[in-house]
């Protein structure tokens, strides 16, 4: 049996295995599904059966091999048209396929219609072509233009291919036995190639460099035999019995002018071919700049732990990677685990430790690499990386995971120097608020203490008291001092609970009059004059009411107690647009500078009767509704100015 027969076997067998693998991933995946795979995949049985029945001298070509050009050109264009709604282009290739198919069948009566197959062969190839490249240009996602250009790419350069083929079967040349045989070792490598693009799925394990040597192998042969045919053609026009020295010097002539001419491209496809397989320099120093961009962005381990998985699979093709961060204390974290220094059995003194070069790798026993990140000499952490999904780590690949410790060694210094600021921070909060509750506790204390004390008294005298009149007096003490310490509790309650402001909407204006009807009765004891200003245009707002109340009630109630007979107290009403401001003042006793940042600590007081919680209760409402205060006090007046934003949001 010839060459051909066997290379062709196995070429039927591979298509058959191809057709099994597409199936299977049809029915089992959910997201997308083209069934135009079946059919360009049953197309290359019909070039396979040709070669056959050629071999074994049956008469087939004027029937088997134009369905199969035909076929060949047409249906890849509509896989891709149906994938990815190109509605024109399906509309046309659906015309090319009837009347390439009307075609075939008349070829078996009249041969002289080949020629029509190369020309529909060729004329699909450049409109369909034309066409993605068109739609490519016009296209904003990124995405869909990637899968156009991948698509693009592999099927013109087989469709190209075929083409060539098919003119070359038309024409009947002497070199069809090898063209035979490059074609059926190429259709399985193109029946894969395009159920990767179909299903963006790796089914096989290849090395991508290999299949990027394999593809642009493809390329750059097909380009050199063109060539080469071209340089034969050409040295035949010129001097038909040109010996072997003409023959080389007229080839290398063309092959010298062609590189020149095509050189460019070739880089560009090569780079391609990179970014597409995810090979070459020019691909990983772009991931490598971007993983250290989002890297600056990000601030906890779990985020990096991803970031670095994403990075080491797509640069280094390996999936089981695990980042340990070294504790203050010696001990090793990962998001996983948490390892004793003790785990681990190597010294930092070899950056790079392969484990399978050394005795014992305790726990690691199942990894490959172990990789120390310091920083001046110190150890922020380490690294461990698995095996490879192919192949083992090249030098190529350690100077990529020592650029990649670099920048982590890096992030770790950093992380370690936040995580100490956020802990001091977390114990000055911690102390803070020890403090403020002991405060809280002792002015509690402090308040209700007096007010027992009377109580005690009280009972003891009315034990030994006889006297009726003495005894009413007594029990109005008790009961005076019972509800001031119910007035203390509510106060400190209230003070402790800092509900979140019910936002509804309300006119300032009318909680400023309410409050100046609420305070006029008890100011006219005095004499006191209260004076209101309110804006010309009433205006809408979004704030808690009860809150405001309370707000201007214990300010104003404040001011009533500093202002003396015959004094004035004002409330003015601003709007600011975005905000709205409310200003209490009194000509009363100002308060002293000293004391000013004092006035809103809780039990904080300089009044006989006072809890000291109603500013505390002021500056906890306006801090719920994202307002601020401030207080200016001199001698001639004291100041207390509340802004509000127009429209609270909790």
């Amino acid at each position: 049996m010839p060459i051909l027969f066997y290379v062709n076997l196995v070429s039927f067998i591979a298509s058959i295995i191809m057709m099994f693998i597409s199936i299977r991933y049809y029915f089992s995946k959910e997201s997308f599904k083209n069934p135009y795979l079946f059919f360009m995949i049953s197309t290359s049985f019909f070039w396979n059966l040709d070669i056959f029945f050629e071999i074994f001298n049956v008469p087939s070509d004027q029937y088997l091999l134009p369905v199969f050009f035909i076929l060949f050109q047409t249906i890849p264009a509509l896989m891709i048209s149906y994938g990815l709604k190109f509605r024109y282009l399906y509309i046309a290739e659906s015309a090319l396929f009837a009347i390439g198919m009307a075609t075939s069948v008349l070829l078996i009566f009249s041969p002289d219609l080949s020629l029509a197959i190369g020309i529909l062969s060729t004329f699909n190839v450049i409109f369909s072509i034309t066409f993605m490249r068109k739609k490519y240009s016009t296209l904003i996602s990124f995405t869909k233009r990637s899968r156009i250009l991948s698509y693009m790419v592999f099927y013109g350069l087989f469709s190209v291919l075929e083409a060539i083929i098919a003119w070359l079967w038309i024409y009947k040349n002497s070199m069809w036995p090898y063209i035979a045989i490059m074609n059926s070792i190429l259709i399985p490598v193109y029946l894969y190639t395009v159920i990767n693009l179909v299903y963006e799925k790796q089914l096989i394990r290849i090395s991508t460099i290999f299949l990027k040597n394999v593809l642009y192998g493809a390329i750059i042969s097909t380009l050199i035999s063109s060539i080469l045919m071209i340089s034969y053609y050409t040295n035949f026009y010129f001097s038909k019995n040109s010996g072997i020295i003409q023959f080389f010097s007229m080839t290398f002539v063309v092959i010298f002018i062609s590189f020149l001419v095509f050189g460019d491209y070739l880089q560009k496809i090569d780079t391609f071919f990179e970014r597409l397989l995810r090979t070459g320099r020019g691909y990983k120093r772009e991931k490598t700049i971007d993983f250290v961009k989002k890297s600056l962005e990000i601030d906890s381990l779990e985020e990096l732990n991803s970031l670095v998985l994403g990075y080491c699979k797509s640069v280094l093709n390996v999936e089981d990677v695990e980042l340990f961060f070294k504790e203050d204390d010696g001990n090793y974290t990962s998001i996983k685990r948490h390892l004793t220094k003790n785990d681990v059995p190597f010294n930092d003194v070899e950056k790079i430790v392969d484990l399978y070069n050394v005795t014992f790798s305790g726990i690691f026993f199942e990894k490959e690499l172990f990789v120390w990140m310091k920083n001046a000499g110190k150890v922020e952490g380490f690294m461990v990386l698995g095996h490879k999904r192919s192949g083992r780590y090249s030098p190529e690949d350690l100077e990529w995971i020592e650029t990649l410790s670099n920048h982590l060694t890096f992030f770790l210094s950093r992380y370690r120097s936040v995580q100490r600021v956020l802990k001091v921070e977390k114990t000055m909060i911690f102390q803070e608020r020890m403090a403020a509750i002991g405060k809280l506790s002792s002015g509690v204390t402090h308040e209700i203490r007096n007010p027992l004390n009377i109580i005690s008294t009280s009972l003891q005298m009315l034990k030994n008291s006889s006297d009726p009149k003495e005894n009413e007096k007594l029990w109005k003490y008790i009961e005076e001092e019972l509800s001031r310490i119910n007035s203390i509790l509510e106060n400190f309650l209230y003070f402790a609970r800092q509900k979140p402001p019910v936002i509804e909407d309300g006119d300032p204006s009318e909680i400023v009059k309410k409050i100046s009807l609420l305070l006029g009765e008890s100011a006219s004891k005095k004499n006191i004059e209260i004076k209101t200003y309110l804006p010309d245009a009433p205006f809408t707002s979004k704030f808690d009411k009860t809150m405001l109340m309370e707000i201007l009630l214990n300010i104003g109630t404040n001011a009533l107690d500093a202002v003396e007979f015959g004094g004035w107290i004002t409330f003015k009403l601003e709007n600011l647009g975005n905000f709205f401001r409310i200003s209490v003042s009194n000509n009363g006793k100002p308060i002293p500078s000293s004391e000013i940042q004092h006035i809103f600590e809780p039990f904080y007081t300089t009044k006989e009767t006072g809890t000291g919680l109603g500013l505390s209760i002021v500056y906890n409402y306006i801090n719920a509704m994202k307002g601020h205060v401030e207080v200016k006090s001199d001698e001639k007046e004291t100041t207390f100015s509340v802004t509000i934003p127009t429209e609270v949001k909790i």
